[in-house]
Order: structure tokens, then C-alpha cells, then sequence
């Protein structure tokens, strides 16, 4: 598994680490960030929250979703707070750039 540090608009580094494709990552709880490979390094193409819970089905979509625009790699970051996952998301966001934004942001643009 391979140790990666994504820094948020703040400044702040968040440790990532890589995993399988076909490992169960979705039910750990934390964020997981979908990223392509480019020719400068990872593009993040979406971030998304893990909630921990074995039949939540949102990441897996958002995986597909991320993997339309070239994701192929999936990296987790370990977070048990859910207002800390929001923050990490949003910072991560922010500074990153994704090519997909989560849901609660698309609600924040759109307002």
C-alpha cells in the first residue's frame, strides 16, 4: 500500500493511503479520494465520505462515477468524526480542485 499526502486549500496535508480497487474500502469510515493518473502526478477527479456502514452504496456509485473521467486509483483516509470528514472534504475541495464535486457542494452552487 502506498502512503499519500493531498493538501487542502488550507494548507493542511491529509494522509491517504492506496488501496485496492476490489478491497472492501467502502465500509471503513473516513474519505475516500478517486484519482487519475496524470502526467504531472495523481489528478483528483472526486472525493467522497465513508460512513462506516456495510450497506451504504453511495461510494461505490461515486467510485463508477469518478472512473468515467479516468479514475483508477482509490486512496482512504482514515477519519471517525463525521464533522471532521466534512471539513477534510470541503478543504480538499477547495484547494484541489476535483473534476467531480460532491453533493453538498453541487447544493452550495446551486444556492
Amino acid at each position: 500500500m502506498r502512503e499519500m499526502s493531498f493538501r487542502g486549500r488550507s494548507g493542511r496535508a491529509y494522509q491517504f493511503t492506496q488501496v485496492a480497487k476490489n478491497a472492501p474500502w467502502a465500509r471503513e469510515k473516513g474519505v475516500a479520494l478517486f484519482a487519475a493518473r496524470g502526467p504531472f502526478g495523481w489528478r483528483v477527479v472526486k472525493l467522497s465520505r465513508l460512513s462506516g456502514r456495510g450497506h451504504d452504496v453511495q461510494p461505490i456509485w461515486d467510485y463508477a462515477d469518478a472512473e468515467r473521467f479516468g479514475a483508477s486509483a482509490v486512496f482512504i483516509a482514515h477519519e471517525t468524526d463525521p464533522q471532521c470528514r466534512a471539513r477534510m472534504i470541503a478543504d480538499l475541495e477547495a484547494g484541489l480542485s476535483p473534476i467531480c464535486v460532491t453533493r453538498v457542494e453541487e447544493q452550495r452552487l446551486a444556492a
